[in-house]
Parts: C-alpha cells; structure tokens; sequence
C-alpha cells in the first residue's frame, strides 16, 4: 500500500503541476490577445486623428446661419435671341484651384538650406522655405483637388497612392537631415495658405526650438530582433531537456502527467525566452543612446519579415556615438545568429519617436 500511496501523491502533484501550468498558459494567451486589440484599436484612433487633422486644416470657415444671405426668388429669364455665329460666347474656363501647402518639417532657418529642385509630395512643385521668427518650415505647394478633404480621405485608402506619397515625404526629409536637425511633420500635414503655416511657427514657436535643441547632434536608430522559426521552440526545449535528466523515476501515469504539465509548460517558457532576449538585446542598445522607446511588435505581413519579432525599438543616439553603436550591434548580432536570431539597424530615420509632443503641437 506504501507504493500505491506514493504512486497516488505523485499523480497528485503532476495534475496539480499540470493545473498551475495550464493556468499560466492561459494568462500568457490573454495577454497577447489583449495587446493585439489594443494595438488595432490604437490603429485605428490614429488614421482617424489624421483624417480629423486633415480636416480641420482644410475645412474653410462657415459663416454663421444668421449670417448667411437669404435667397430670393430669381425672375424667369427672358428668352434671348439666337447670337449669330460670330457673337456666340466662348465655353466658361474651369477656374483653377488653390493649392495648398504641405509641410515637411520645422528647422531653424539660419541654418535651413535645400538641395536644388527637390522634388515635393507633388512632382510638379519643389520643396521651399517659410520662414518666421527663426524658425524655417519645409514645404511645398499641393493641389487640393488631390490632398483636400474629401479626396485625401480617398486617396488614404488608396495603398499605391498612399506609399508612393510617404516615399516622396521620407525623401524630403531624408535629404534635409542629411543637413541638419528637423523636427518631422505627419504625413499629410496641410494647410490652405503660407499665413497658416507662418501661424503655426508663431504659435508653438517653443515648443519646435525646444524639440530642435533637444536633436542636435543626435540621430534616431531602429532595432529589430527576430527569432527565425523554431528558434525559440529549440531554446524552450533544450531547458526542458536539461530539467527532465535531472527529474527523478515516475511510474507509468505519474510520467504520463508530468508529461503533459511539460507540455502546457513549454508554451509559458517559450514566452519567457522571447522576452528574456529582447530585454537583453534593449538594455544593451539602450546603454550607447540618450533616450529609448519600444514600439510595437510587428507582424510579418506588414514588415516581411520571416519568424517572430521579439523586439522593435527606437533610439536617440548622439553622432559621435555611432561607432560604439554599430560595435555592440555586431556583437549581438554575433551572438544571437547562434541562438537562431537575427539583430537589425536600421535607418537613420527621421526622429518621429522622439519630437512627439512637437507634433502634435502643430495640429
């Protein structure tokens, strides 16, 4: 009976295992399906904000009802003669549209300068200078038939329009930093007249030399980890490898449970090797910059890549530091090839991450 009794406890605590562990799977499952929904919600609230912003710059002011002149009945035409040939009117002229004007970006203008003839979101107009109160906005004439309200919230829609624009604004931006410190604008950042873009630069005219200050010198870096597949399923394994030589002898249905409590086990250790490599991949990233932010992960259909991204950060990191950067990148890179996993830099990139509160001060 003794060895029944032991069988029993055993089998006990294998199904008690086995409850703790699928409880911990559970909660791991949850979570991640929670991030994904915030992540889609918070999708969402931004291509509403924009259209929101995009609108706000665009929609012309409405004259209050009071306001508005009554309409009274016009009296039926007379009749006119038929004009002979040689007095028939010319076809109305469609009137042309007013452009608008599409900002790349805040600089300071003592230091503001741009390549010749850089072509803008629309090829037929070159990037210019608005300058006011030390300050330089980057821009270029739009027409509005194609980035005013109504068809900008088209044209959004529309994928092939939508990356052959944000293609011609990274353009502009790119060969502008390649000069100096910018202060990056939205895409589709518009407004109707040179005055509103001279109003902005007036009104959040410290906030833009605040943020100009603060990316002096300074570059924004980005850094993905990606375990290719089955790379962390052989780490998760290999652990519960190392466990198992070490356990003791089970009988036949305690070795069967604690089997299956290994199982439900693994999907929480996988969870906890994704997380424990971008931890290390971040602080050690993060230790060459001056600042450092997490966005979030991304799925391979929208950044092609192969196997899981475990991390998607951006960092600030000063120019004199580069070298130091790409050093410990090629040491982690080294490093976790081994594992199975890949380390990427990418950019420079323009420092949305960084001048946030910047932009959202222009809207």
């Amino acid at each position: 009976m003794a060895d029944a009794d032991r069988a029993i406890d055993r089998l006990r605590e294998a199904l008690e295992d086995l409850a703790e562990e699928r409880v911990t799977g559970l909660v791991a499952e949850a979570r991640a399906e929670a991030e994904a929904r915030v992540r889609a919600r918070l999708s969402a609230a931004y291509e509403a904000a924009l259209l929101d912003h995009a609108g706000d710059r665009l929609r012309p002011e409405r004259p209050h009802p009071a306001a508005r002149p009554r309409r009274t009945a016009a009296p039926a035409p007379s009749r006119p003669a038929s004009p002979r040939p040689e007095q028939a009117a010319a076809p109305p002229q469609p009137k042309e549209a007013e452009p608008g004007y599409y900002v790349y970006g805040v600089a300071r203008a003592a230091e503001a300068a741009l390549p010749d003839d850089l072509p803008g979101v629309d090829p037929d107009h070159a990037a210019t200078l608005i300058e006011h109160r030390g300050l330089a906005a980057i821009a270029s004439l739009v027409s509005l038939e194609e980035f005013g309200e109504e068809p900008l919230h088209e044209n959004l829609n529309d994928v092939e329009w939508l990356e052959e624009k944000a293609r011609a604004h990274e353009q502009v931006l790119d060969q502008v930093l390649a000069r100096i410190p910018v202060v990056p604008m939205r895409l589709c950042t518009i407004y109707r007249s040179e005055a509103q873009v001279r109003e902005v630069l007036e009104r959040e005219h410290d906030v833009f030399a605040d943020a100009l200050h603060r990316l002096e010198g300074k570059t924004e870096w980005g850094v993905k980890l990606i375990a290719e597949p089955g790379a962390l399923e052989r780490a998760a394994d290999a652990e519960a490898q190392a466990e198992h030589r070490n356990g003791e002898d089970l009988s036949a249905g305690a070795a069967y449970m604690r089997e299956k409590s290994r199982a439900a086990r693994r999907r929480g250790v996988i969870d906890r090797i994704a997380e424990m490599w971008a931890e290390d991949v971040h602080d050690r990233v993060a230790a060459h910059a001056v600042e450092a932010l997490l966005n979030p992960l991304q799925n391979p259909e929208v950044s092609g890549h192969t196997g899981d991204m475990l991390l998607n950060g951006v960092y600030l990191v000063e120019d004199r530091a580069k070298a130091d950067l790409d050093a410990a990148i090629a040491e982690l890179a080294e490093e976790y090839k081994r594992r199975g996993a890949s380390v990427e830099l990418t950019g420079p990139w323009p420092p949305y991450n960084f001048v946030k509160g910047s932009i959202e001060a222009a809207r």
